[in-house]
């Protein structure tokens, strides 16, 4: 009896020890960045839409080093939950030099369960790339919605 005890001990003292060393499970693990579309009557150009997603996976990447960044629609790698960035582009202007404004409404979705998670207007500029700086919110409100847990 006492040596089961005393097994018993160890073994918490063990998980105690093991749980303690490894992080917490985050929320979402892995991000899918959908290609935004135009709403009916913005000029919203293809690669542009290519290159805000491309924008919107890197500023995310940076922000949150150890969320995995899955392709659109790629499936998550196992055990990794996915909240996917979705959005309609309702203001698209150029100006010189490559900049342009943009406003947009964003959805983050579970990709699970397609629950909506948070739905917002967000309206940067891009001055390095079409959606620089609208790329830099999006990636606050990832924050800001807790979808990811800061360190």
């Amino acid at each position: 009896m006492t040596v089961r005890i005393v097994v018993f001990m160890a073994m918490l003292c063990a998980a105690s020890v093991l749980h303690a060393a490894g992080p917490a499970p985050m929320p979402y693990s892995a991000v899918e960045v959908d290609r935004f579309v135009a709403a009916p009557g913005v000029a919203f150009p293809a690669d542009y839409q290519n290159t805000l997603a491309e924008d919107i996976a890197r500023e995310i990447s940076l922000a949150f080093q150890t969320v995995v960044i899955v392709h659109q629609g790629e499936a998550a790698p196992y055990g990794h939950a996915l909240v996917r960035v979705s959005g309609v582009v309702s203001l698209f202007k150029r100006f010189g030099a490559g900049s342009a404004v943009l406003r947009a409404q964003v959805w983050f979705i579970d990709a699970a369960t397609g629950q909506v998670l948070l739905n917002r207007e967000v309206k940067g500029r891009g001055s390095q790339g079409p959606g620089d700086g609208l790329a830099k919110k999006i990636a606050k409100l990832y924050n800001a919605g807790h979808l990811e847990e800061t360190k």
